[in-house]
């Protein structure tokens, strides 16, 4: 038996969490699915989805999260990230290849593990201890601290700053995935020459209207 639960938590005999992350993201992401089905989320603004996920969904991570954050494996932050990433991917209603740092961008959110990072050292701050531990600090609690984040335009690509601009996601949900569809350049099929499917331009791509390279973002500038 390499892994034993108690008092919520699974650990394992090397007394990593990755398998804790694993259950406790399970959760989370079959809670995000209850939002969508029993909401209507898709006709709400942004920030009240948002704040809908941080009441619903965020608590369920928040249990023991300094215990457990710090000792899981790099993959399982990854797939934590996507919950949140697929969240918002259903919200604007793009399909799941499209780019995560957009994604954040046009959301004005950041990395799920990032948040859970910031939010570690508040619950600790709640945490209090007999005067016998005094001037003792707790091995788990040594890797807790705020997370440094990157800037958000690194990861996107620089052809995005080519893309339409917005000031405000609609509310209204066709209105919504027609403009992140332009965002994203979702309709390259559109007037591409290739058939097969290839989720962004490549140098091979020509254009079916005008024979040129078919870039991202080209429709804006084809006639």
């Amino acid at each position: 038996m390499n892994n034993f639960s108690y008092l919520g938590f699974t650990f394992s005999v090397q007394l990593s969490f990755s398998e804790h992350a694993r259950i406790v993201n399970a959760k989370a992401r079959s809670k995000c699915g209850l939002l969508f089905t029993r909401h209507p989320l898709q006709q709400l603004p942004l920030n009240i989805v948002l704040e809908l996920f941080d009441v619903f969904v965020l608590p369920v991570y928040s249990y023991g999260l300094p215990l457990w954050l710090t000792n899981c494996a790099n993959s399982s932050l990854l797939s934590i990230n996507a919950t949140l990433t697929k969240f918002l991917k259903r919200y604007l209603q793009i399909p799941s290849f499209s780019n995560n740092a957009i994604v954040h961008f046009i959301t004005s959110t950041i990395p799920l593990s990032e948040k859970l990072k910031n939010l570690a050292p508040n619950i600790i701050g709640s945490l209090s201890f007999p005067s016998s531990l005094h001037g003792h600090k707790l091995s788990f609690l040594s890797g807790s601290s705020p997370a440094t984040r990157r800037p958000p335009w690194e990861d996107i690509p620089s052809a995005f700053w080519l893309s339409r601009t917005f000031y405000a996601l609609p509310v209204s949900q066709k209105a919504r995935r027609r403009l992140c569809r332009e965002l994203f350049d979702l309709d390259h099929f559109q007037l591409c020459q290739t058939n097969t499917f290839h989720p962004s331009p490549s140098p091979n791509c020509l254009c079916a209207n005008c024979g040129n390279h078919a870039h991202m973002y080209h429709a804006r500038f084809c006639n």
